[in-house]
């Protein structure tokens, strides 16, 4: 679903922190031509993006492929095209199919990622000129992978052979490769798929799969012969990031399967739907440590269907029983409990009932559109009485980056009164199937949380500081204290302590890398500790990226991997000395303290000449140097704590250091320790640079309570 943008959001620039452009720019992905190959083969890339000159390797996550870079040359005037490059990878036989994350690494830095696919068929480029019918490109056999961009107003036509009784499976991956775009509306590559026969009669279209952009279509081949493909996009947008991969044979799909979902410690037979199957029903195994999430799928004669997804939990499980329509015929079910159903038909609605305590808190949870089910449900609570109590129908899953719509629903309820209540689940929109499955869990709540780290690629130079955003994901209630560590740093690196204060998500935190730490990668991982109830709770922080899409709607999309890059030391690092050289800065409330900012200056070595060349003309004398020009701008780099002020300052490029002035407001929240971390801006070449120093611990205090002034004794009376 895609929400309406009012006009004036169009025009609305975003505001990025400081902290998110502490360095030079680097490197920038914003597509990949070819976006996948077949295992067991070689491939030439094509990387579209921003300040990609420079680059000298890529990186690809997993197991497998092995690459290198080249640059893109004009062959006119022999200038390097900062926007593209070329990637040579090389894929083993036994490279695992499925997703995988490339990065483009520079002097600057390592890139955002760009996802790749390896896939299992053969795979041919998409030929211009095939924008028309009769110019179709001739696929030679099936199955095969065909990689294509649709570019404005394009159409790409394929011409394939198949025979009478086939089951012909289209499958398209578009908005897959680019979930986000942030400039288009829709956000991303909405791909429209029509099959014609030989004369160009139209057989079938379809423009998605159920909820999702990315079309799938079945066809039954009626007799022997030609067929024509087209593909575009849905409303004939098109340019270079509007890139696809069309799949096309008789391939096996399951469309969908049921249950959902099974208990963990058991096996739970799962009975499969879709085309070219090997068989309907297929035995899961849940071993104890299994994921609340995995994937599920075939391998029939050695090729691997697509992947359906499954869940894992832990409270016993039911299935759900006919008729149970209205809420006479309600099935009973003893929480806390895990439903398994399905809303079967169009109008279906399904009940039941079960026995709950005087203030006992229920939480009421569909997993299903999470499942890639179609069902957009809603819930609905009722007492013995048939009175409704509560209702919801969408609740946001801040850990479902990629949905759009959450469209799955959650109660949090605390029951009034012992007694029989009863919850009903249906389709909002009325709509039904055999597809139509959810998981319904009835159980106490459970106050819990979960971490993402951000940037998922931060860079620093030797001796420098890279900061770091930890969001918490809150659930059911918990807004304790989050207490976070750095976990699997390289020898010689320094990462500063954090917490996530009570009812906050966020919190910042620095590494900061020796001067003489070798110029690579690094995977360093950052944990959080919190007491949950009874209960410590440790968990770590998972890697993502913040995305934008259709101008306006930001998305924090999970990746595979934190990447920390070092690289050569910049023109200026920053350090921070507290007040005898403390470790931990205290302010008073309504008090203010100081503290001195160091910049580390390091000169810039002169351009060598190019002995090729002839010798420049000397140059013009140059203008009168501005004073300011090298003088460093000080002010936080984030947000600070919550009533800490921390006035701009600067530094003249004479001096090495300035003192700042930190003041606590009188409504400062004493008695915890937060991150206070100041960047510092320069502009080189009219270029703004920025640096940001180690993480400033800040601890207010209350003021000390003024005693009552003592009482003297009355002096004796004179008899």
């Amino acid at each position: 679903m895609i929400r309406p943008l009012p006009a004036l959001i169009l025009f609305l620039m975003p505001v990025v922190a400081l902290a998110q452009r502490q360095q030079v720019v680097g490197p920038h992905i914003d597509y990949v031509f070819p976006a996948g190959a077949q295992r067991g083969t070689a491939v030439e890339v094509t990387v579209g993006g921003q300040n990609l000159q420079g680059a000298n390797a890529v990186r690809v996550s997993g197991q497998g492929i092995t690459g290198t870079v080249a640059p893109v040359v004009d062959p006119k005037t022999k200038a390097v095209d900062p926007k593209s490059v070329k990637l040579n990878l090389t894929l083993a036989p036994d490279a695992q199919l499925g997703e995988r994350e490339i990065r483009i690494i520079s002097p600057k830095g390592a890139s955002n990622r760009a996802r790749f696919l390896v896939g299992q068929f053969p795979e041919v480029k998409e030929i211009e000129p095939n924008s028309e019918k009769d110019k179709a490109q001739r696929i030679e056999s099936l199955p095969v992978v065909i990689n294509g961009q649709i570019m404005q107003g394009d159409l790409d036509y394929f011409r394939i052979t198949a025979k009478a009784g086939q089951m012909l499976v289209f499958q398209v991956d578009a908005r897959t490769l680019l979930p986000f775009i942030a400039d288009a509306v829709p956000g991303w590559n909405d791909v429209c798929l029509t099959l014609y026969n030989a004369e160009g009669r139209q057989l079938a279209s379809v423009d998605d799969f159920r909820f999702k952009p990315d079309p799938v279509l079945f066809f039954q081949v009626p007799q022997d012969g030609d067929y024509l493909v087209e593909v575009r996009d849905v409303i004939f947008r098109g340019r270079a990031d509007f890139v696809y991969r069309l799949t096309i044979g008789t391939l096996p799909y399951i469309t969908h399967a049921y249950p959902l979902g099974g208990r963990r410690g058991t096996t739970t037979k799962v009975e499969l739907f879709g085309v070219n199957l090997p068989e309907r029903f297929l035995d899961v195994a849940l071993p104890a440590d299994s994921p609340p999430r995995r994937a599920i799928q075939v391998t029939p004669n050695g090729i691997a269907s697509n992947a359906v997804r499954f869940a894992a939990g832990d409270l016993p499980e039911v299935e759900e029983k006919e008729p149970n329509n209205s809420p006479e015929q309600a099935m009973r079910v003893e929480a806390p409990v895990t439903i398994n159903g399905r809303i079967q038909q169009p109008g279906d609605e399904d009940y039941f009932v079960f026995a709950a305590k005087a203030k006992q808190q229920l939480i009421f949870d569909v997993l299903a559109r999470r499942l890639d089910s179609p069902l957009d449900s809603i819930l609905t609570l009722y007492n013995s009485k048939g009175q409704e109590l509560a209702e919801n129908d969408d609740a946001v899953d801040e850990g479902e980056g990629l949905l759009t719509h959450h469209a799955d629903s959650r109660l949090v309820y605390t029951i009034p009164a012992d007694g029989d209540y009863t919850i009903r689940i249906r389709d909002v929109q009325g709509k039904g199937g055999q597809e139509y499955a959810y998981r319904l869990t009835i159980a106490p709540v459970q106050p819990n949380f979960y971490l993402y780290i951000s940037p998922d690629n931060p860079q620093m130079g030797q001796g420098d500081t890279a900061v770091i955003a930890i969001t918490a994901v809150r659930k059911d209630g918990f807004n304790g204290e989050i207490k976070l560590a750095a976990q699997d740093l390289p020898k010689g690196f320094v990462a500063s302590d954090a917490a996530i204060a009570e009812n906050q998500t966020v919190a910042y935190m620095t590494m900061t890398s020796p001067p003489d730490a070798a110029m690579e990668f690094y995977s360093p991982a950052v944990v959080g500790t919190a007491t949950v109830g009874a209960q410590t709770v440790t968990r770590k922080a998972l890697p993502a990226e913040e995305q934008m899409q259709a101008f306006s709607f930001r998305h924090t999309v999970p990746t595979q991997e934190l990447l920390l890059s070092v690289k050569d030391t910049p023109p200026f690092v920053l350090s921070v000395k507290l007040p005898g050289d403390k470790k931990i800065l205290e302010i008073q409330q309504g008090t203010e303290a100081q503290i001195v900012v160091r910049a580390t200056r390091r000169p810039q070595p002169e351009p060598k000449p190019d002995p090729s060349k002839p010798p420049a003309k000397p140059p013009p004398k140059p203008p009168p140097k501005d004073p300011n020009a090298e003088r460093i701008a000080l002010a936080a780099a984030n947000p600070p704590p919550p009533g800490i002020t921390v006035p701009q300052a600067y530094l003249p490029a004479d001096k090495e250091e300035v003192t700042i002035t930190i003041k606590a407001e009188p409504w400062a929240r004493p008695e915890i320790i937060q991150n206070l971390i100041l960047g510092g801006t320069r502009y080189d070449a009219g270029q703004p640079l920025t640096r940001v120093a180690p993480a400033i611990p800040i601890r207010v205090l209350k003021p000390p309570e003024k005693k009552p002034p003592e009482k003297k004794p009355a002096p004796l009376a004179k008899k």
